[in-house]
């Protein structure tokens, strides 16, 4: 998942949020802000999705519960009566005029989601509600002005509990949505701990980054293609990495600067950071899983070497250079070359790095369809339940 984005406000208003955790999770068996995903709890995730608010409160029914979180905690002066007067107490509080109501059942909401309602609170509505295209209304995760308090007391004095009932009283937008979620069953839950944990899984096994490996012998020209090929790489929207094998000893620090006399100390692991670049040195032996493990954040992992990896391979050979075939060209994915050659999948000629840019991409594409790239992201990308 994409989780715990901070996204900046949106032209610097300030708002309130509102986490609504006072209820009895009757239909889930156990309290649902103490659910647990990928370590944290959704309260958890919640307070740390929307920490850009100016204001966030956790409505309670007792001011005892949750006492590890250290955000301001507000009680109904309505109990028993549901979430209307959980969002009555927070209007009563909150120090801003507007205010962002979440239901802690929904853990993947964030500022994102705040950011994309917030321009449809203009001075003629009084709330935006997201809709699904079900036509399903999420009005415990929607924007409110703290101006209609009132309208929501009268409604509680009335015992109408409904929340959907004071739509009918005030000014609203609607703004629609695609999969925004409540994990309101066990069902529910155990589908996302499934999603999680196959995600994990994915990662653990190496396929959450594709690896591709640039294999021959060395004076073949695998440096020199792949300065053709990242470009190509570049131009169509990918992130690239590459990790290149060597066989003798390598230093990338001089000799007396201060990084190097603190890896000669003993340090196991050096870090330099500039303004533009950074770099931590692994001060020991360490194979290529772990490797490739630390990196992130890209689309394809590339390699010049490694032939030995159980990752794909793409061959180089070059007449001229004199040497035999790196490897079985049935071994291959593809290889680049200037003869043909007998036994290959697919062959590129050694001025075709476009061609093999092309043919990365797709197989990159396939990969992401066929493994779900991504699984766990916020709460619109999930194919959970939305009722």
């Amino acid at each position: 998942m994409s989780k715990n984005r901070k996204q900046e406000k949106t032209n610097n208003i300030e708002i309130s949020a509102v986490i609504l955790s006072g209820g009895k999770s009757t239909r889930m068996g156990q309290d649902k802000a103490g659910l647990i995903l990928d370590g944290q709890t959704f309260l958890a995730m919640l307070e740390e999705n929307l920490a850009q608010a100016d204001e966030i409160l956790l409505s309670v029914r007792e001011k005892s519960d949750y006492p590890e979180y250290l955000i301001k905690h507000v009680t109904d002066r309505f109990p028993g009566c549901g979430p209307l007067a959980g969002i009555h107490a927070a209007m009563e509080v909150c120090r801003n005029p507007i205010l962002f109501v979440v239901s802690c059942d929904m853990p993947f909401v964030d500022m994102e989601l705040v950011n994309h309602l917030l321009p449809y609170l203009t001075e003629s509505v009084d709330a935006v509600v997201p809709v699904e295209k079900s036509g399903k209304k999420h009005v415990l995760c929607a924007l409110y002005r703290r101006s209609i308090k009132k309208i929501v007391e009268a409604q509680l004095k009335s015992e109408d509990y409904k929340v959907q009932h004071i739509l009918e009283k005030i000014r609203v937008c609607y703004v629609a949505v695609e999969g925004l979620c409540n994990i309101n069953t066990p069902q529910d839950y155990q589908k996302l701990e499934n999603m999680q944990t196959e995600k994990d899984m994915k990662e653990k096994e190496g396929v959450s980054i594709p690896i591709y490996s640039i294999v021959a012998y060395s004076g073949t020209g695998k440096t020199t293609f792949l300065e053709k090929l990242l470009p190509e790489l570049k131009k169509r929207g990918l992130r690239v990495a590459v990790v290149k094998h060597d066989a003798h000893e390598f230093e990338i620090d001089r000799e007396g600067k201060d990084s190097d006399r603190i890896t000669k100390a003993g340090a196991d692991i050096t870090g330099l950071i500039s303004a533009k670049k950074a770099v931590l040195m692994e001060n020991r032996p360490i194979d290529f899983e772990q490797m490739v493990q630390k990196i992130e954040k890209v689309d394809i992992i590339l390699t010049e070497g490694f032939k030995h990896g159980n990752w794909p391979k793409i061959m180089l050979y070059r007449k001229a250079a004199g040497k035999p075939l790196a490897m079985d060209p049935k071994e291959c994915i593809a290889v680049v070359s200037d003869v043909e050659i007998q036994g290959c999948e697919k062959r590129f000629q050694l001025d075709d790095a476009a061609e093999v840019a092309e043919f990365l991409a797709h197989k990159i594409k396939e990969r992401k369809e066929e493994n779900g790239d991504d699984i766990i992201r916020r709460g619109a990308e999930t194919n959970l339940p939305t009722e």
